[in-house]
């Protein structure tokens, strides 16, 4: 192991200050394996103990804030003096932890995964979703490793692994199917070189890292481990974006709408109301009506952030006829069996609509949201406005997954405004 020199800028706050803002902490060698380390960020400084032994390598221990804004107190908030006495004790710990036998163990992927999951803020069915990834995709492989021996190429290796197999289902299913005789096995259609499956294994590979790398900066930020490098840096996998929008044009809605049975109408027209999704509709209560803003509000389940969706006076008036005589926490759209909408009760419905009006793309619900965005984009409205429309957290989101402009949109834009050059003759 190199040995790290002691750092005399970081024992004194006036001095911390001047240093430049980084990701990993300015150590301090207090013995052989024994570090105290200091991260400078935006908002000030923390303390961080960093302990290593060959048998287990490095383990790290969050002390408390640095006193850079506030006096030390000896609690949560350290001088330079306690902070060293803080790791020096933590030390002390692990050393007889270690001579007794007893594991204090490193931090590990599993243990990020735990925490991050136990702390979470989102909707429940977002949690699902990421509680699934965690378990399917993430723990069997990364689970038992150590953050801070956690590199770079490791989370490349696995992350392109990833995308070259099939889901879990078809895992599950494929191997069921094996103890079954000849005659009685299913027929599992799971095309590996079909370059639409390596697409989408692509972006749900992108997705599980998304949550890998949510994760690890939640263990980052309590200070489990030194750097956030081995994953920052890490490129997401290419070619994973749907290339060809699935939106729909204002003849092909109408001829979709006119193709919906009445029930589902309904639902429909909200969607391309307000750009709400599929399982945002379903739980959509009375009370999401604000009258005084002329518009109807939801708490989004994917993201667990409101969006506010503004109404014209038309569709003002929609709501306002589907909510008469109903109680502030009742559904807003239910079935025409009286009961509420829920999974895949969509799926039938959209199928038929769209042979129907003679659409012959696979759209689905989800993309009606695209629609929406499509819409008030080619109607020239502003950006932000989009965005705040259908909830995104920035106008990066919108730009880039929301707002695909129709061929025929751009041709005529262009014909009518780009400066011809081309000389006649």
């Amino acid at each position: 192991m190199a040995r790290t020199s002691s750092n005399p800028r970081i024992v004194n706050r006036t001095v911390r200050a001047k240093l430049p803002v980084r990701r990993d902490p300015y150590w301090h060698l207090i013995a052989e394996g024994q570090h105290l380390g200091y991260r400078r960020t935006e908002q000030g400084g923390t303390w961080v103990a960093r302990y290593y032994t060959p048998e287990q390598g490095r383990r790290f221990h969050a002390l408390g804030t640095a006193d850079d804004t506030a006096g030390a107190n000896g609690t949560h908030v350290l001088s330079f003096q306690e902070a060293l006495k803080a790791a020096q004790d933590w030390f002390n710990v692990v050393m007889k932890a270690d001579g007794a036998g007893v594991r204090i163990g490193p931090y590990t992927v599993a243990d990020a995964a735990h925490d991050w999951l136990g702390k979470w803020k989102g909707s429940e069915r977002s949690k699902a979703t990421s509680d699934a990834n965690v378990r399917h995709y993430i723990l069997p492989a990364l689970g038992k490793l150590e953050l801070a021996r956690l590199d770079r190429g490791t989370i490349e290796t696995w992350l392109h692994d990833l995308a070259t197999k099939p889901p879990v289902r078809i895992q599950d299913r494929m191997q069921s199917t094996k103890k079954l005789a000849p005659s009685r096995q299913s027929k599992i259609v799971y095309d590996p070189n079909d370059p639409e499956t390596q697409r989408k294994r692509k972006d749900s590979a992108n997705r599980v890292f998304n949550d890998l790398s949510a994760l690890l900066t939640a263990a980052y930020k309590n200070d489990k481990v030194a750097s956030e490098k081995p994953w920052k840096t890490v490129d997401k996998l290419d070619g994973a974006s749907k290339v060809s929008t699935e939106g729909l044009s204002i003849d092909e809605a109408k001829r979709f709408i006119a193709a919906c049975p009445p029930d589902f109408l309904i639902l429909v027209q909200a969607a391309l109301i307000t750009g709400c999704r599929y399982f945002d509709l379903c739980e959509m209560k009375v009370k999401a009506y604000v009258e005084r803003f002329h518009a109807v509000e939801v708490r989004q389940s994917k993201t667990g952030e409101m969006q506010r969706s503004y109404l014209t006076d038309d569709e003002e008036a929609f709501f306002v006829k589907q909510i008469a005589g109903k109680q502030p926490d009742d559904f807003v759209f239910l079935r025409s069996d009286g009961k509420p909408w829920g999974k895949s009760h969509q799926q039938d419905r959209m199928r038929d609509a769209l042979k129907a009006a003679n659409i012959n793309r696979p759209v689905r619900f989800h993309d009606l949201r695209h629609t929406v965005g499509q819409w008030m984009a080619e109607s020239g409205m502003d950006m932000k406005v989009i965005s705040k429309q259908l909830g995104h957290s920035s106008v990066k989101v919108t730009e880039k997954h929301y707002v695909q402009y129709t061929p025929e949109f751009l041709s005529k834009t262009v014909r009518a405004n780009k400066p011809s050059f081309a000389i006649a003759g």
